[in-house]
Parts: structure tokens; C-alpha cells; sequence
């Protein structure tokens, strides 16, 4: 009696042991939800001809968006040119007053590493000769392909089925107390 009872335990700890690890090798794979990350924001008020460097930190490689807003107060800029760059080399170099709209949003990719944003504004030379400008830098990690689900589910039947087969071969246990 006392082998059945310990032999019950042994296989139930043994196909605990086994879920439990299931378990976590399935969370281990889930994946992760990523959002943007906001690098910058600024709003910088311009008086005459102004230059502004920003630096910003790129974690991985992804997509950076740069938005640039000409905010009509009291006049609209006359002059508002951004250029993102490495140490080295310039990545993006566009003007924000090329359209009719006085906003414009532009996209370019990078690796992990330190950037700079550069940003060049004239005012209107009429009244006080003042604009004013806003910046937003936000980073947008590149998509990692994920392993699909259904190997996994997949893979876990195929074990669950193998255990029952191998605890097949011990025969069926009867519990002391339980009509059979």
C-alpha cells in the first residue's frame, strides 16, 4: 500500500513539476507591449534669428517621428528648418514652412545611440519680431518577430500526451478508499 501512495505522489509531483515549468517557459515567451517613447518635447520662443541644439538618446534601433510646429504667436516664423544628425553625418534635413499647414511631421530610423536635433527659426521682422516654435522627438522601437502561439500549444500537447503515455505503462494505481 505504501509504495502505491508514495508512487501516486512521485507521479503527481512529476507532472506538477512539469506544468509549473510549461508555465513559465510560456510566460517567458509572451510577448512584451511596446509604445512610443517620448525623446523631447520643447516649445522655444524666438526673438529675431535663432539656432537651437537638442541631443537625444536612441535605445535600440527603431524609428524616430520628429513633429515641428510653426505656433502663430504673435506672428508666425518666417524661417523654421529642422536637421537630425550623428557626430558624423546628418540624417534628416527638411523645412517646416515648405507646406500651407504650419505643422510638419517627419520620420527617419536609427540605430541605438546619441543623436542631435538642430533647429534653425527666423521671426517676422515686423512688430516685435518674435515666433514661437514647438519640438517633439518620439522613438518607436523596430518590430521583433514573435514565435506564433500554435507552436507552443502545439508543443505542450505533444508532452502532455507523451506523459500520459509513459505513466500509462505503470498500469492504473488504486487509491486506498476509492471504489475502483
Amino acid at each position: 500500500m505504501k509504495t502505491i501512495t508514495s508512487a501516486m505522489t512521485c507521479g503527481r509531483m512529476a507532472r506538477g513539476a512539469v506544468l509549473a515549468s510549461l508555465a513559465f517557459l510560456g510566460l517567458s515567451q509572451a510577448p512584451h507591449a511596446l509604445a512610443d517613447t517620448l525623446l523631447l518635447a520643447d516649445t522655444t520662443l524666438v526673438r529675431g534669428n535663432s539656432s537651437a541644439v537638442f541631443s537625444f538618446d536612441a535605445p535600440s534601433a527603431g524609428t524616430v517621428t520628429a513633429t515641428l510646429s510653426n505656433l502663430p504667436w504673435p506672428k508666425s516664423l518666417t524661417t523654421l528648418n529642422f536637421a537630425a544628425t550623428t557626430s558624423s553625418d546628418v540624417i534628416s534635413s527638411w523645412s517646416a514652412l515648405d507646406s500651407s499647414n504650419e505643422t510638419r511631421t517627419e520620420s527617419f530610423l536609427v540605430g541605438p545611440g546619441t543623436y542631435f536635433a538642430h533647429i534653425m527659426a527666423a521671426a517676422n521682422t515686423d512688430g516685435l519680431k518674435m515666433g514661437l516654435y514647438s519640438l517633439n522627438l518620439t522613438f518607436s522601437p523596430n518590430v521583433v518577430p514573435l514565435p506564433t502561439s500554435d507552436w507552443m500549444l502545439l508543443a505542450g500537447v505533444l508532452v502532455l500526451f507523451g506523459l500520459t503515455r509513459v505513466t500509462g505503462l505503470f498500469g492504473r494505481f488504486d487509491v486506498p478508499g476509492r471504489a475502483p
